[in-house]
Protein backbone atom coordinates (compact mmCIF):
# COMPACT_ATOMS: atom_id res chain seq x y z
CA UNK A 1 0.00 0.00 0.00
CA UNK A 2 3.27 2.39 0.82
CA UNK A 3 4.44 1.74 -2.18
CA UNK A 4 1.53 2.24 -4.36
CA UNK A 5 0.96 5.34 -1.97
CA UNK A 6 4.62 6.82 -2.86
CA UNK A 7 3.49 7.36 -6.81
CA UNK A 8 0.67 9.16 -5.84
CA UNK A 9 1.30 11.55 -3.11
CA UNK A 10 4.52 14.07 -3.33
CA UNK A 11 6.63 14.89 -0.21
CA UNK A 12 4.99 18.41 -0.02
CA UNK A 13 2.49 17.57 2.75
CA UNK A 14 1.49 20.62 5.40
CA UNK A 15 0.58 19.22 8.69
CA UNK A 16 -2.03 20.92 11.63
CA UNK A 17 -0.76 21.75 14.67
CA UNK A 18 -2.18 18.17 16.29
CA UNK A 19 -0.09 16.52 13.99
CA UNK A 20 -2.86 15.42 11.23
CA UNK A 21 -2.42 16.37 8.11
CA UNK A 22 -4.04 19.46 6.70
CA UNK A 23 -3.17 19.46 2.79
CA UNK A 24 -1.11 17.57 0.13
CA UNK A 25 -0.28 17.12 -3.19
CA UNK A 26 -0.86 14.40 -5.33
CA UNK A 27 0.33 13.66 -8.51
CA UNK A 28 -2.41 14.12 -11.40
CA UNK A 29 -2.84 10.53 -13.13
CA UNK A 30 -0.79 9.16 -15.71
CA UNK A 31 -2.64 9.47 -19.31
CA UNK A 32 -1.58 9.32 -23.09
CA UNK A 33 -1.13 12.28 -25.30
CA UNK A 34 -4.47 11.96 -26.80
CA UNK A 35 -3.92 14.50 -29.02
CA UNK A 36 -1.45 12.35 -31.20
CA UNK A 37 -4.11 9.36 -30.83
CA UNK A 38 -6.23 10.85 -32.61
CA UNK A 39 -4.29 12.91 -35.31
CA UNK A 40 -2.51 9.24 -35.89
CA UNK A 41 -5.71 7.28 -36.09
CA UNK A 42 -6.79 10.27 -38.53
CA UNK A 43 -3.47 10.34 -40.15
CA UNK A 44 -4.04 6.43 -40.68
CA UNK A 45 -7.72 6.13 -41.74
CA UNK A 46 -7.24 9.45 -44.38
CA UNK A 47 -4.14 7.47 -45.55
CA UNK A 48 -6.09 4.00 -46.42
CA UNK A 49 -8.87 5.84 -48.29
CA UNK A 50 -6.46 7.84 -50.18
CA UNK A 51 -3.99 4.71 -50.82
CA UNK A 52 -7.33 2.73 -52.00
CA UNK A 53 -7.62 5.66 -55.18
CA UNK A 54 -4.40 5.87 -55.80
CA UNK A 55 -3.70 2.43 -55.62
CA UNK A 56 -6.88 1.12 -57.58
CA UNK A 57 -5.94 1.16 -61.11
CA UNK A 58 -2.99 -0.15 -60.54
CA UNK A 59 -3.98 -3.05 -58.45
CA UNK A 60 -6.75 -4.30 -60.43
CA UNK A 61 -4.64 -4.47 -63.70
CA UNK A 62 -1.49 -5.84 -61.93
CA UNK A 63 -3.40 -8.07 -59.38
CA UNK A 64 -6.96 -8.29 -60.62
CA UNK A 65 -8.45 -7.07 -57.33
CA UNK A 66 -8.40 -3.48 -56.88
CA UNK A 67 -8.25 -3.67 -53.25
CA UNK A 68 -5.41 -5.87 -53.22
CA UNK A 69 -2.88 -2.57 -51.87
CA UNK A 70 -5.40 -1.54 -49.55
CA UNK A 71 -5.46 -4.62 -47.51
CA UNK A 72 -2.05 -5.63 -47.66
CA UNK A 73 -1.74 -1.91 -46.36
CA UNK A 74 -4.08 -2.68 -43.52
CA UNK A 75 -2.79 -5.73 -42.30
CA UNK A 76 0.61 -3.81 -41.39
CA UNK A 77 -1.20 -1.18 -40.23
CA UNK A 78 -3.12 -3.35 -38.23
CA UNK A 79 -0.13 -4.88 -36.71
CA UNK A 80 1.37 -2.12 -35.81
CA UNK A 81 -1.40 -0.57 -34.10
CA UNK A 82 -1.42 -3.46 -31.96
CA UNK A 83 2.32 -2.93 -31.34
CA UNK A 84 2.14 0.71 -30.59
CA UNK A 85 -0.77 -0.28 -28.04
CA UNK A 86 1.41 -2.74 -26.12
CA UNK A 87 4.34 -0.69 -25.87
CA UNK A 88 2.18 2.36 -24.92
CA UNK A 89 1.13 0.68 -21.83
CA UNK A 90 4.99 -0.56 -20.99
CA UNK A 91 6.58 1.47 -18.65
CA UNK A 92 9.22 3.46 -20.61
CA UNK A 93 12.15 2.90 -18.06
CA UNK A 94 11.73 -0.49 -18.75
CA UNK A 95 13.36 0.08 -22.32
CA UNK A 96 16.33 1.94 -21.07
CA UNK A 97 18.86 -0.69 -20.31
CA UNK A 98 21.96 -1.33 -21.75
CA UNK A 99 21.22 -4.61 -23.17
CA UNK A 100 18.44 -3.09 -25.50
CA UNK A 101 20.49 -0.28 -27.09
CA UNK A 102 23.20 -2.41 -28.04
CA UNK A 103 21.00 -5.38 -29.14
CA UNK A 104 19.27 -2.77 -31.64
CA UNK A 105 22.55 -1.51 -32.91
CA UNK A 106 24.07 -5.21 -33.36
CA UNK A 107 20.22 -5.78 -35.29
CA UNK A 108 20.63 -2.76 -36.94
CA UNK A 109 24.49 -3.13 -38.25
CA UNK A 110 23.35 -6.72 -39.35
CA UNK A 111 20.23 -5.77 -40.73
CA UNK A 112 22.44 -2.95 -43.26
CA UNK A 113 25.13 -5.43 -43.58
CA UNK A 114 22.06 -8.36 -45.26
CA UNK A 115 20.85 -5.91 -47.39
CA UNK A 116 24.24 -5.37 -48.79
CA UNK A 117 24.94 -8.89 -49.07
CA UNK A 118 22.14 -10.38 -50.15
CA UNK A 119 19.41 -7.52 -51.08
CA UNK A 120 17.66 -7.71 -54.33
CA UNK A 121 17.69 -4.70 -56.27
CA UNK A 122 15.05 -2.15 -57.48
CA UNK A 123 15.56 0.57 -59.59
CA UNK A 124 18.86 0.71 -58.97
CA UNK A 125 19.08 0.27 -55.03
CA UNK A 126 20.20 -2.65 -52.95
CA UNK A 127 17.19 -1.94 -50.62
CA UNK A 128 14.83 -5.16 -50.17
CA UNK A 129 15.58 -8.62 -49.02
CA UNK A 130 12.72 -11.09 -50.60
CA UNK A 131 11.71 -14.37 -48.27
CA UNK A 132 9.43 -15.94 -50.43
CA UNK A 133 6.63 -13.68 -51.77
CA UNK A 134 7.28 -11.69 -48.67
CA UNK A 135 9.35 -7.55 -49.02
CA UNK A 136 10.97 -6.69 -46.85
CA UNK A 137 12.89 -3.09 -46.11
CA UNK A 138 15.64 -3.12 -43.42
CA UNK A 139 16.33 0.50 -43.89
CA UNK A 140 12.79 1.36 -42.05
CA UNK A 141 14.12 -0.79 -38.95
CA UNK A 142 17.31 0.81 -39.22
CA UNK A 143 15.79 4.04 -38.46
CA UNK A 144 13.94 3.29 -35.73
CA UNK A 145 16.98 1.10 -34.01
CA UNK A 146 19.37 4.04 -34.20
CA UNK A 147 17.71 6.86 -32.83
CA UNK A 148 16.82 4.40 -29.87
CA UNK A 149 20.96 3.59 -29.44
CA UNK A 150 21.57 7.20 -29.48
CA UNK A 151 19.07 7.68 -27.01
CA UNK A 152 20.10 4.46 -24.57
CA UNK A 153 24.03 4.78 -25.27
CA UNK A 154 23.44 8.48 -23.76
CA UNK A 155 21.26 7.48 -21.26
CA UNK A 156 23.81 4.79 -19.66
CA UNK A 157 26.74 7.37 -20.36
CA UNK A 158 25.05 9.78 -17.63
CA UNK A 159 24.14 6.60 -15.34
CA UNK A 160 27.39 5.64 -14.95
CA UNK A 161 28.78 9.80 -14.18
CA UNK A 162 26.35 10.01 -11.36
CA UNK A 163 27.58 6.61 -10.19
CA UNK A 164 31.27 8.26 -10.09
CA UNK A 165 33.01 6.23 -12.73
CA UNK A 166 33.99 7.35 -16.58
CA UNK A 167 37.03 9.82 -14.40
CA UNK A 168 40.29 10.50 -14.51
CA UNK A 169 42.55 12.54 -12.45
CA UNK A 170 44.23 15.04 -14.83
CA UNK A 171 41.46 17.52 -16.15
CA UNK A 172 43.08 17.61 -19.95
CA UNK A 173 42.67 13.74 -19.78
CA UNK A 174 38.99 14.09 -18.80
CA UNK A 175 38.43 16.65 -21.39
CA UNK A 176 39.41 14.59 -23.88
CA UNK A 177 37.82 10.78 -22.31
CA UNK A 178 34.61 13.11 -22.11
CA UNK A 179 34.65 14.12 -25.85
CA UNK A 180 35.05 10.37 -27.25
CA UNK A 181 32.60 9.13 -24.99
CA UNK A 182 30.36 12.05 -26.02
CA UNK A 183 31.25 12.16 -29.89
CA UNK A 184 33.39 10.00 -31.31
CA UNK A 185 32.78 6.54 -29.93
CA UNK A 186 28.86 7.28 -30.58
CA UNK A 187 29.27 9.08 -33.60
CA UNK A 188 31.72 6.62 -34.82
CA UNK A 189 29.76 3.70 -34.18
CA UNK A 190 26.31 5.57 -36.34
CA UNK A 191 29.12 6.51 -39.33
CA UNK A 192 29.90 2.56 -39.50
CA UNK A 193 25.83 1.97 -39.90
CA UNK A 194 25.17 4.69 -41.75
CA UNK A 195 28.53 3.73 -44.69
CA UNK A 196 27.12 0.13 -44.96
CA UNK A 197 23.60 2.16 -45.91
CA UNK A 198 24.72 4.61 -48.36
CA UNK A 199 26.80 1.50 -50.32
CA UNK A 200 23.86 -0.26 -50.97
CA UNK A 201 22.80 2.36 -51.99
CA UNK A 202 20.44 4.34 -50.06
CA UNK A 203 21.02 7.67 -49.86
CA UNK A 204 17.32 9.13 -48.84
CA UNK A 205 17.88 6.59 -45.87
CA UNK A 206 21.16 7.78 -45.59
CA UNK A 207 20.02 11.39 -45.31
CA UNK A 208 17.58 11.15 -43.13
CA UNK A 209 19.39 8.87 -40.69
CA UNK A 210 22.10 11.37 -40.82
CA UNK A 211 19.36 14.27 -40.11
CA UNK A 212 17.94 12.78 -36.88
CA UNK A 213 21.31 11.50 -35.35
CA UNK A 214 22.16 15.14 -35.49
CA UNK A 215 18.99 15.96 -33.65
CA UNK A 216 19.30 13.30 -31.31
CA UNK A 217 23.23 14.83 -29.99
CA UNK A 218 21.73 18.15 -30.31
CA UNK A 219 19.21 16.92 -27.53
CA UNK A 220 21.80 15.20 -25.23
CA UNK A 221 22.89 18.30 -23.91
CA UNK A 222 26.87 17.72 -24.32
CA UNK A 223 29.16 20.52 -23.97
CA UNK A 224 30.92 22.53 -26.86
CA UNK A 225 34.26 21.55 -26.25
CA UNK A 226 33.18 18.05 -26.62
CA UNK A 227 31.65 19.05 -29.55
CA UNK A 228 34.89 20.33 -30.86
CA UNK A 229 37.17 17.87 -29.51
CA UNK A 230 35.30 14.89 -30.22
CA UNK A 231 34.08 16.07 -33.51
CA UNK A 232 38.03 17.06 -34.79
CA UNK A 233 38.83 13.72 -33.51
CA UNK A 234 35.75 11.58 -35.85
CA UNK A 235 36.52 13.82 -38.85
CA UNK A 236 40.59 12.96 -38.70
CA UNK A 237 39.27 9.03 -38.05
CA UNK A 238 36.65 9.25 -40.51
CA UNK A 239 39.08 10.54 -43.66
CA UNK A 240 42.03 8.60 -42.39
CA UNK A 241 39.86 5.31 -42.45
CA UNK A 242 38.31 6.30 -45.66
CA UNK A 243 41.29 7.32 -47.44
CA UNK A 244 42.74 4.18 -46.52
CA UNK A 245 39.83 1.88 -47.62
CA UNK A 246 39.48 4.01 -50.59
CA UNK A 247 43.34 4.05 -51.98
CA UNK A 248 43.76 0.69 -51.48
CA UNK A 249 40.59 -0.40 -53.50
CA UNK A 250 41.71 -2.55 -57.30
CA UNK A 251 40.96 -0.26 -59.98
CA UNK A 252 38.12 -2.45 -60.65
CA UNK A 253 36.41 -2.19 -57.42
CA UNK A 254 36.51 1.66 -57.49
CA UNK A 255 34.62 1.80 -61.03
CA UNK A 256 32.12 -0.70 -59.36
CA UNK A 257 31.74 1.99 -56.86
CA UNK A 258 31.29 4.89 -58.84
CA UNK A 259 28.66 2.99 -60.90
CA UNK A 260 26.59 2.06 -57.55
CA UNK A 261 26.03 5.81 -57.63
CA UNK A 262 25.02 6.56 -61.05
CA UNK A 263 20.90 6.77 -60.11
CA UNK A 264 21.93 9.55 -57.59
CA UNK A 265 23.60 11.04 -60.09
CA UNK A 266 20.27 10.94 -62.67
CA UNK A 267 18.30 11.97 -60.19
CA UNK A 268 20.06 15.21 -59.39
CA UNK A 269 20.40 15.68 -63.34
CA UNK A 270 16.21 15.31 -63.31
CA UNK A 271 16.28 18.08 -60.40
CA UNK A 272 18.80 20.09 -62.42
CA UNK A 273 16.51 19.39 -65.94
CA UNK A 274 13.12 20.00 -64.09
CA UNK A 275 14.30 23.96 -62.75
CA UNK A 276 16.70 24.63 -66.05
CA UNK A 277 15.71 27.87 -68.05
CA UNK A 278 17.80 27.42 -70.99
CA UNK A 279 17.66 24.34 -73.00
CA UNK A 280 21.77 23.79 -72.74
CA UNK A 281 21.52 23.54 -68.95
CA UNK A 282 18.98 20.55 -68.89
CA UNK A 283 21.18 17.25 -68.43
CA UNK A 284 18.08 14.68 -67.73
CA UNK A 285 16.04 13.55 -71.23
CA UNK A 286 12.19 13.32 -71.35
CA UNK A 287 12.36 9.65 -70.49
CA UNK A 288 14.00 10.47 -67.08
CA UNK A 289 11.85 13.48 -66.22
CA UNK A 290 8.89 11.76 -67.12
CA UNK A 291 7.93 10.89 -63.47
CA UNK A 292 8.56 14.62 -61.97
CA UNK A 293 7.03 15.81 -64.93
CA UNK A 294 3.64 13.99 -64.50
CA UNK A 295 3.61 14.58 -60.69
CA UNK A 296 3.32 18.64 -60.94
CA UNK A 297 1.14 17.90 -63.75
CA UNK A 298 -0.94 15.74 -61.71
CA UNK A 299 -0.63 18.33 -58.67
CA UNK A 300 -1.53 21.25 -60.70
CA UNK A 301 -4.38 19.74 -62.43
CA UNK A 302 -6.34 19.85 -58.90
CA UNK A 303 -6.34 23.77 -58.41
CA UNK A 304 -7.71 24.73 -55.13
CA UNK A 305 -10.08 22.08 -54.40
CA UNK A 306 -9.48 19.13 -56.72
CA UNK A 307 -11.01 17.16 -59.71
CA UNK A 308 -12.76 15.01 -56.75
CA UNK A 309 -12.32 11.76 -55.26
CA UNK A 310 -11.64 8.89 -57.78
CA UNK A 311 -11.58 10.99 -60.31
CA UNK A 312 -7.67 11.40 -60.62
CA UNK A 313 -6.63 10.96 -64.37
CA UNK A 314 -2.77 10.45 -63.79
CA UNK A 315 -3.47 7.60 -61.35
CA UNK A 316 -4.22 5.66 -64.68
CA UNK A 317 -0.76 4.42 -65.52
CA UNK A 318 0.39 8.28 -66.09
CA UNK A 319 1.97 8.74 -62.96
CA UNK A 320 4.61 6.06 -61.86
CA UNK A 321 4.54 4.60 -58.01
CA UNK A 322 1.32 7.16 -57.91
CA UNK A 323 -0.02 4.62 -54.97
CA UNK A 324 3.88 5.01 -53.42
CA UNK A 325 6.11 7.73 -53.47
CA UNK A 326 3.76 10.43 -55.17
CA UNK A 327 0.18 9.25 -53.62
CA UNK A 328 0.70 13.16 -52.26
CA UNK A 329 0.31 14.08 -55.85
CA UNK A 330 -2.59 11.98 -56.19
CA UNK A 331 -4.24 13.68 -52.98
CA UNK A 332 -3.24 17.10 -54.77
CA UNK A 333 -4.95 16.21 -57.75
CA UNK A 334 -7.97 14.82 -56.49
CA UNK A 335 -8.44 17.00 -53.33
CA UNK A 336 -6.52 20.35 -54.60
CA UNK A 337 -4.77 22.36 -52.49
CA UNK A 338 -7.12 22.24 -49.34
CA UNK A 339 -6.54 18.62 -49.75
CA UNK A 340 -2.57 18.76 -49.83
CA UNK A 341 -2.39 21.67 -47.41
CA UNK A 342 -4.39 19.42 -44.70
CA UNK A 343 -1.73 16.83 -45.46
CA UNK A 344 0.71 19.11 -43.96
CA UNK A 345 -1.09 20.47 -41.21
CA UNK A 346 -1.71 17.27 -39.78
CA UNK A 347 2.08 16.54 -39.77
CA UNK A 348 2.82 19.98 -38.43
CA UNK A 349 0.39 19.27 -35.73
CA UNK A 350 2.00 15.66 -34.82
CA UNK A 351 5.59 17.22 -34.71
CA UNK A 352 4.15 19.96 -32.35
CA UNK A 353 2.75 17.26 -30.02
CA UNK A 354 5.52 15.33 -30.15
CA UNK A 355 7.98 18.22 -29.53
CA UNK A 356 5.86 18.92 -26.64
CA UNK A 357 6.20 15.57 -25.34
CA UNK A 358 9.79 15.72 -25.68
CA UNK A 359 10.29 18.95 -23.89
CA UNK A 360 8.10 17.62 -20.70
CA UNK A 361 10.37 14.47 -21.18
CA UNK A 362 11.50 13.64 -17.43
CA UNK A 363 15.02 11.85 -18.43
CA UNK A 364 17.68 12.45 -21.11
CA UNK A 365 16.44 9.41 -22.07
CA UNK A 366 12.73 9.83 -23.20
CA UNK A 367 13.98 13.60 -24.23
CA UNK A 368 15.98 11.70 -27.11
CA UNK A 369 13.93 9.19 -27.98
CA UNK A 370 11.16 11.34 -28.31
CA UNK A 371 12.57 14.21 -30.42
CA UNK A 372 14.20 11.62 -32.57
CA UNK A 373 10.81 10.00 -33.31
CA UNK A 374 9.39 12.91 -34.34
CA UNK A 375 11.73 14.25 -36.65
CA UNK A 376 11.83 10.73 -38.17
CA UNK A 377 7.91 11.32 -39.00
CA UNK A 378 7.55 14.53 -39.63
CA UNK A 379 11.23 14.83 -42.13
CA UNK A 380 10.35 11.81 -44.25
CA UNK A 381 6.73 13.53 -44.72
CA UNK A 382 8.22 16.53 -45.59
CA UNK A 383 10.92 15.61 -47.77
CA UNK A 384 8.16 13.49 -49.77
CA UNK A 385 5.91 16.19 -50.03
CA UNK A 386 9.11 18.08 -51.15
CA UNK A 387 9.95 15.46 -54.00
CA UNK A 388 6.46 15.17 -55.22
CA UNK A 389 6.08 19.39 -56.05
CA UNK A 390 9.65 19.34 -57.27
CA UNK A 391 11.41 21.54 -54.57
CA UNK A 392 13.82 18.53 -54.23
CA UNK A 393 15.50 15.61 -56.47
CA UNK A 394 13.65 12.71 -56.49
CA UNK A 395 14.75 10.57 -53.22
CA UNK A 396 12.21 7.43 -52.99
CA UNK A 397 10.69 8.69 -49.60
CA UNK A 398 7.48 7.49 -48.88
CA UNK A 399 4.96 9.36 -47.21
CA UNK A 400 4.08 7.97 -44.05
CA UNK A 401 0.59 6.19 -43.28
CA UNK A 402 -0.26 7.35 -46.87
CA UNK A 403 2.00 5.43 -49.23
CA UNK A 404 1.88 1.78 -49.85
CA UNK A 405 4.45 0.25 -47.19
CA UNK A 406 3.83 -2.43 -45.27
CA UNK A 407 7.60 -2.63 -43.67
CA UNK A 408 7.74 1.37 -43.29
CA UNK A 409 4.53 2.16 -41.81
CA UNK A 410 5.02 -0.96 -39.23
CA UNK A 411 7.93 0.43 -37.73
CA UNK A 412 6.75 4.01 -37.99
CA UNK A 413 3.72 2.68 -35.86
CA UNK A 414 6.34 0.93 -33.46
CA UNK A 415 7.68 4.88 -33.28
CA UNK A 416 4.50 6.35 -32.11
CA UNK A 417 3.82 3.60 -29.61
CA UNK A 418 7.43 4.89 -28.02
CA UNK A 419 6.10 8.59 -28.10
CA UNK A 420 3.02 7.87 -27.07
CA UNK A 421 4.52 5.44 -23.67
CA UNK A 422 7.14 8.57 -23.10
CA UNK A 423 3.33 10.69 -22.73
CA UNK A 424 2.26 8.63 -20.39
CA UNK A 425 5.17 7.42 -18.26
CA UNK A 426 8.07 9.95 -19.18
CA UNK A 427 6.87 13.04 -18.63
CA UNK A 428 7.61 15.45 -15.55
CA UNK A 429 3.94 14.82 -13.89
CA UNK A 430 2.14 18.24 -12.53
CA UNK A 431 0.88 17.74 -9.03
CA UNK A 432 -2.41 18.86 -7.37
CA UNK A 433 -2.85 20.17 -4.14
CA UNK A 434 -6.07 18.18 -1.85
CA UNK A 435 -7.20 20.24 1.26
CA UNK A 436 -8.10 17.73 4.02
Amino acid sequence: MKRKMKHLVSENIAYREDGKIQSLDVYAPLRVNLFIVIIVIFMMAFGTVMLFSASMPKAYTSQGNSLYYVIRQGRFLILGFVAAAVITFVPIKKFDKWPFFVAMYIMAVAMAVLTRIMGSVINGSRRWILIGGFSFQPSEFIKVAIVFFIAGYRSFIQRMRKKGRLKVNKQSSQAILDAILDITLPGALVLFCLLIVVLQPHMSCFLILSAISLVCFLCCGISISSWIRGGALLLVISLLAGGIVYLSMPLKEKKKLEQNFAHVVTRLNIFATMNAEEEEEKKADDDETYQSEQSIIAIGSGGMTGVGFGNSRQKYMYLPEAHNDYVYSIICEELGFVGGLVVMLLFWLFAIAGFIVSWQADSLFTRVLTAGYTTLLTLQAFLNIGVAIGAIPPTGITLPFFSFGGTANFFFMIAVGMILSVSKTGRKRKTIKLVV
